[in-house]
């Protein structure tokens, strides 16, 4: 009887494999898998014909075997899979902590980038502008204002410079017109003292013509 199941378990495995026979390699069994383990075992067992159907004769060992050999694979595919998980879990937390240093250093460089961006604006603004006491003012304004501030200077320079000369040739007509004065005094004054001499030499003249006729006078009364 058990040699009956034993060929009904054979004759599915042999449905499922396909029903072909492969001759066993020449390696060594334990690094068969399991495709290479039935059909290993499907040539290594006799076979017997029983109501004209081919049926396999194996041995219970071979059997149990074959049987351990599925279990220990499906015990290691799971504890693969297990140790996949686990992997995945951890390479899934590496990707986690790599996103949040890469994130971290995105926001790292969006601040550099915002610093960066302030001094080149910063320096803009000083290179467009200037500190006019104490104030920010615009170099095109500072230049404009500037230019006007020279032309109320230069108007008002050129105010004072024709006040100057207005009162510079007021100064020389004054003065001009003293020493012409000056001359026509020191002139009059010449010639009133060249009339004061002659009048005074007249008056001797005189005094002497009168002292001489007082003599003659007094001759006459002698």
């Amino acid at each position: 009887m058990k040699a009956i199941s034993l060929s009904l378990f054979l004759g599915v495995l042999v449905v499922t494999s396909g029903q072909a026979q492969t001759p066993a390699p020449a390696k060594d069994r334990g690094t068969y898998n399991l495709q290479q383990q039935f059909s290993s075992l499907k040539f290594r067992s006799s076979t017997e014909i029983k109501y004209n159907q081919p049926h396999k004769v194996v041995k219970q060992a071979s059997l149990d075997a074959f049987f351990k050999n599925v279990q220990d694979t499906l015990r290691a595919r799971q504890q693969s899979i297990k140790n996949a998980g686990k992997e995945t879990a951890v390479a899934l937390a590496k990707t986690q902590k790599e996103l949040a240093d890469q994130k971290a250093q995105v926001q790292a460089l969006q601040e550099v980038n915002a610093q960066k961006e302030k001094q080149i604006q910063q320096g803009a603004h000083d290179v467009a502008s200037l500190s006019v006491l104490g104030m920010d003012m615009d170099k095109q304004v500072y230049v404009w204002l500037s230019l006007a501030i020279i032309a109320a200077l230069g108007i008002v320079a050129a105010v004072f410079a024709s006040m100057y000369k207005n009162s510079n040739r007021v100064t020389e007509e004054k003065i001009k017109a003293y020493d012409e004065l000056t001359e026509e005094f020191k002139a009059h004054k010449q010639l009133a003292r060249e009339k004061e001499i002659k009048l005074k030499r007249e008056q001797q003249s005189e005094a002497n013509k009168v002292e001489e006729l007082k003599q003659q006078l007094a001759q006459f009364r002698h």
